[in-house]
């Protein structure tokens, strides 16, 4: 049954390995499935906790894993897996690896079916709770000042909990919605509403929990409810694409600028999560609980009345739509399909289609034709699809308010869109062959408010001072000296500076308006006369910093903040191609999650501070948040730092052609439970020089070696 506590059972069986330094297991992978199966999704989840390529498949995976000692966790599987597929080597037959190595795999499922398929040797089933247990936790989640004041409030929170009949999340949700509720009157109408709702919670019995779910979305205040439906629709999605979600159906309201917007979201998305209808993750990734994302569906439907409303279609990845499966499109006001191939022309007008988004990396071609029957939508998104192009009728679309193109393989925008006159919002992200949009299109575009053409796309320098009158927000590609001297007049959001020769010296405080800018992202590239970056101005927003091929770089200077207040934010810094002599400015950055160095041919420490500032700077704690530390190409490389780190959350170490080195740089007993996998070649793992006092645990690993080895020092 869903929502009785298999995933945090799961979770916490994933964190005790972890706190003992992986129970003598190399590796520990917790990896969330889900209801829409796809075997390429598992196996480029997989991947990405392997440090693999995004598109590894099976043997990739299996070469990695086949001489490793793993555990693997599957949180909600709905159908059986064939492991051997995914790339597991337990499953293979003919091998000794399973006398060798220890390989365990644990999953949870709502089916017994499921598990006999699984050939499980061991099924735990996990039950409701018992009374006691069941008001422990719903007093956990619920204002205990207010039950313990009043003997009366106190005896209806125990018949509000027992409307749970022991479900851990009916508990946590309704907990959390009475957690604001202070008076005797209104815990008396919340008792009488769940009681009138003549729905009682049936163990097995799913539907039973939706309805006495929903009291938590009825408690959220009118303006926030529509945001917690489409978010449901989008689980999966970063907060930012979510943001952007919100903006395009208008449910974050006017904004001066986009900060202003994104705050706002925050604020939204904190009460989703205290609520406990979405979870973000450390990696700002929202998702929802089957049995919440159910009941959203089902409200969205009217309570199931009227299941055209919403329409999410997800497919095999092989599907092609035809126009019999468009015909429940007819009505809809809403429509998600996933993972399809080929879309054809409806043959019906869509007269109520608001809402349409396709995401799938199969689907290469729009048919022309295909928006001459959706003659009402307002929001469009395409993100993630393989499209080369737009056909022209995408003029058809004339109430159009947003189009999201990101990660799409389209070489250029069609002047057909200058018939867009009601388009506030062009998202064309990471468009490989972008380029520059073309002519006069942009200046007709009078209600554009946010546009985003980062990192590829890029406008005439004479457009921007037209477009800097009306937009909010933009993201773009800066390749002259003539778009440079006007970002300090323009919101700008990301950046991609590069192939700009005669740029000598950089202010940050001159990239993005004063008062409205909000730049988060930015890239630095190939600008062969750059000597200094002046760091200058108030603390920033900055997520993400790339600086690549910057050769004459010598100095980043910081006139007005400490970097850790400059880029309190920054949680992904890449340097490659450049020779700056120490990198020591990023040891205590606060977010800092991901490090990449790579190709600096002069450097020979990373971090290096003077012998009379060691003890100072090693009062503060030194990465406190970097799990991922990536090395390469480094051929001068002596050392990574002249004094002992901490490093307490570093879990990755990756090492490649840096041939002059030969220490780690870890602390004597940091934390006796850490595991750092190191990845690297066989030559320099076995050069390497161990200290016995060095408390984290090292696993080694050469995914371009096929006849890798595992260590633990």
């Amino acid at each position: 049954m869903g929502g009785v506590g298999k995933t945090t059972l799961l979770e916490k069986i994933y964190q005790s390995l972890l706190d003992d330094a992986n129970m003598g297991f190399d590796l520990v992978l917790f990896i969330e499935v889900s209801q829409n199966f796809m075997l390429e999704k598992l196996q480029k989840g997989i991947a990405k906790k392997l440090h693999l390529a995004s598109f590894a498949g099976k043997e990739d995976i299996f070469n990695v894993l086949k001489t490793k000692n793993f555990v693997l966790l599957l949180d909600d599987l709905w159908v059986g897996v064939d492991l051997a597929d995914v790339g597991i080597p337990h499953m293979y037959s003919g091998h000794n690896y399973t006398k060798r190595y220890k390989h365990k795999v644990i999953f949870t499922t709502r089916s017994k079916d499921v598990c006999a398929w699984m050939g499980a040797s061991k099924g735990i089933t996990v039950e409701c709770l018992e009374p006691d247990e069941a008001w422990d936790l719903f007093k956990d989640n619920v204002n205990l000042d207010v039950i313990e004041s009043n003997q009366r409030i106190n005896e209806i929170a125990k018949e509000v909990m027992n409307e749970c009949n022991g479900l851990p999340l009916a508990l946590k949700v309704i907990g959390k919605a009475m957690s604001n509720q202070r008076t005797l009157q209104e815990w008396e109408f919340i008792l009488r509403s769940l009681k009138d709702s003549g729905t009682k919670i049936i163990p097995g019995v799913e539907q039973s929990v939706i309805p006495i779910l929903k009291f938590s979305y009825d408690n959220l205040p009118d303006n926030i409810k529509d945001c917690f439906l489409s978010a449901s629709m989008l689980q999966g999605k970063s907060k930012y694409e979510i943001l952007e979600c919100w903006m395009g159906l208008g449910l974050i309201g006017d904004f001066v600028y986009l900060q202003e917007a994104y705050d706002k979201s925050e604020y939204i998305l904190n009460i989703l999560e205290k609520s406990c209808l979405v979870n973000v993750s450390n990696h700002s990734v929202v998702r929802l609980h089957d049995v919440i994302y159910e009941m959203a569906m089902w409200i969205a439907s009217y309570l199931g009345m009227n299941k055209k409303k919403w329409i999410v279609k997800q497919y095999g990845g092989v599907a092609k739509l035809s126009t019999d499966n468009t015909q429940n499109c007819r009505f809809a006001g809403r429509v998600i399909i996933d993972v399809i191939m080929l879309v054809p022309i409806f043959p019906h007008r869509c007269s109520n289609l608001l809402y349409l988004m396709i995401h799938s990396h199969f689907l290469e071609k729009i048919p022309e034709g295909f928006f001459r029957q959706m003659p009402k939508l307002e929001y469009l998104d395409l993100s993630e699809t393989g499209i080369k192009g737009l056909p022209k009728d995408i003029k058809c679309l004339v109430n159009l308010q947003y189009l999201n193109i990101s990660f799409t393989n389209i070489t250029s925008l069609p002047e057909e869109l200058v018939y867009l006159n009601k388009l506030q919002y062009l998202i064309c992200r990471n468009v490989r062959w972008l380029g520059k949009v073309v002519d006069g299109l942009m200046p007709r575009l009078h209600k554009l408010k946010v546009i985003d053409l980062y990192p590829t796309g890029w406008v005439k320098p004479e457009e921007l001072k037209i477009l800097k009158k009306h937009v909010k927000a933009i993201g773009m590609c800066v390749e002259s000296e003539e778009v440079l001297q006007q970002l300090s007049c323009l919101p700008t959001t990301q950046l991609c500076i590069e192939y700009l020769d005669n740029l000598i010296s950089l202010l940050f405080d001159t990239l993005s308006h004063k008062n409205h800018g909000f730049l988060h992202s930015l890239q630095i590239r190939s600008c062969p006369n750059l000597e200094k970056l002046v760091m200058n101005g108030s603390a920033t927003h900055l997520n993400d910093l790339i600086i690549y091929d910057v050769q004459n770089l010598q100095n980043i200077i910081w006139p007005d903040l400490l970097p850790p207040q400059f880029f309190h934010m920054l949680k992904t810094l890449e340097i490659s191609k450049c020779n700056l002599a120490s990198f020591a400015w990023a040891l205590r950055l606060p977010c800092l999650f991901i490090l990449n160095i790579e190709d600096c041919g002069e450097t020979e420490t990373l971090f290096y501070v003077e012998e009379g500032e060691i003890q100072q700077i090693s009062e503060w704690p030194m990465f406190p948040a970097l799990q991922s530390l990536f090395l390469r190409k480094l051929p001068k490389l002596v050392s990574i730092s002249n004094f002992a780190l901490d490093f307490p959350q570093l879990s990755w170490l990756s090492v490649r052609q840096c041939p002059k080195l030969k220490k780690l740089p870890f602390k004597s007993g940091i934390n006796g439970c850490q595991m750092i996998n190191i990845n690297c070649e066989r030559k320099w793992w076995t050069s390497l020089e161990f200290h016995a006092h060095l408390s984290p645990h090292y696993v080694w690993s050469d995914d371009s070696d096929a006849g890798s080895i595992s260590y633990s020092a």
